[in-house]
């Protein structure tokens, strides 16, 4: 898109096949580390906002291949066209683009808060959102359905928009049967995942609470995986001395293998006001992943979060909305450590029951269908 900005060939490519899934994964991952993509990936967790507005400039100021867009969308001729995305200026423009070559009916899917407008935050990224959101609140008229990882977001968007709206959670692969696993000694915690929004605070907290928990001999530690680059505090509180132990980056693939070797698996978000807010309806895809893993889960998020909800009332998850909790919480799992066996199987036979791929598989064309149908008789 900067290219085409610039007077080169206009933007947009046909893809004639997907890669595997684990193949993106991996391609994204590394993507994020390198070349421009991964400078400005970097320089944005300093200069967030400014080089969002950048990008939003690039994307609506670049030139689309609409002929050869036009060409693919007559030729492949959509029943659906399904939007599964965080909101942005650039993705309002690409689907009004679409709307006009085609007549199917579009169909949202959001598993994060896009649509608010943060109180907290730089003045400059409060007027971004502002701005996004007043978009967003005529844009949201050219879908026939909206789906959400949260319940809450479903209905405040059916109460705000007057769209049908319903939950589409993320499948899993679960084994056709749990099967236990000796506890480790010590009982080995792992976090995998980024420290951003002040979840590297909560994981603080958890170290606070080892070096009580490991007074007297080592009982519990924590391993933490992550590709994120450690500020010089992050590293100070994120230390050996706090029995975490800091493990770098690691594939989908290994991860599923640290998995099978630790006991807990956690689930963090941060606690304090701004980064609560922000995160309230995000249910995190990692939770389903963390049921699949074969280990219990622990959830630190804000009682009011959609996931800690989620674990809270399926009785899935270890789950602390507090601080003051993680000690009390992680002592009583040191003194009773069949608790954790208990949880592990708690947290797979929940994905089992509710996050299967032909449930989740099956609630998706279902919705297609019915609407492709309404439309076709149109």
């Amino acid at each position: 898109m900067a290219k085409s900005i610039l007077g080169g060939h206009k933007a947009g490519r046909k893809i004639s096949k997907i890669s595997k899934a684990k193949d993106i994964v991996e391609a994204k991952q590394n993507a994020q580390r390198k070349g421009i993509y991964g400078f400005m990936k970097k320089i944005s967790m300093t200069f967030n906002t400014p080089v969002q507005l950048l990008r939003d400039f690039i994307w609506l100021a670049g030139r689309y291949d609409t002929e050869e867009l036009q060409k693919f969308i007559q030729e492949f001729n959509p029943d659906i066209v399904f939007c599964p995305r965080y909101i942005s200026p650039k993705q309002m423009r690409l689907e009004k683009l679409v709307s006009t070559m085609t007549s199917a009916p579009f169909v949202a899917f959001t598993a994060d808060d896009e649509a608010s407008v943060p109180k907290y935050g730089s003045l400059l990224n409060r007027i971004r959102r502002k701005a996004i959101h007043e978009r967003f609140s005529k844009h949201i008229s050219l879908y026939s359905h909206y789906f959400t990882f949260s319940q809450d977001q479903a209905a405040e968007y059916k109460s705000e928009y007057g769209i049908e709206s319903s939950t589409l959670m993320k499948c899993g692969e679960f084994a056709d049967k749990y099967t236990p696993k000796e506890i480790g000694t010590p009982i080995r915690l792992v976090y995998a995942g980024r420290l951003y929004c002040n979840r590297w605070k909560s994981l603080v907290e958890i170290g606070r609470a080892l070096q009580v928990i490991n007074k007297n001999g080592i009982r519990m530690i924590l391993d933490v995986y992550t590709q994120e680059e450690m500020t010089r505090e992050q590293k100070a509180a994120l230390s050996e001395d706090a029995f975490i132990f800091m493990k770098g980056s690691v594939t989908p693939v290994e991860l599923k293998k640290v998995y099978k070797n630790a006991d807990i698996a956690l689930h963090v978000e941060s606690l304090d006001k701004k980064n609560r807010l922000l995160t309230r309806v995000s249910f995190s895809t990692k939770i389903i992943d963390l049921m699949a893993s074969s280990c219990a889960i622990m959830a630190i998020c804000w009682e009011k979060h959609a996931g800690y909800q989620y674990l809270k009332d399926k009785d899935a998850a270890f789950c602390c909305s507090d601080y003051q909790s993680i000690l009390p919480q992680l002592q009583k799992i040191c003194d009773i450590p069949t608790l954790i066996t208990e949880y592990q199987k708690k947290a797979y036979e929940c994905g089992k029951r509710n996050h299967s791929r032909a449930m989740i598989q099956e609630q998706l064309s279902s919705k297609f269908e019915e609407l492709a149908k309404i439309y076709e008789d149109c």
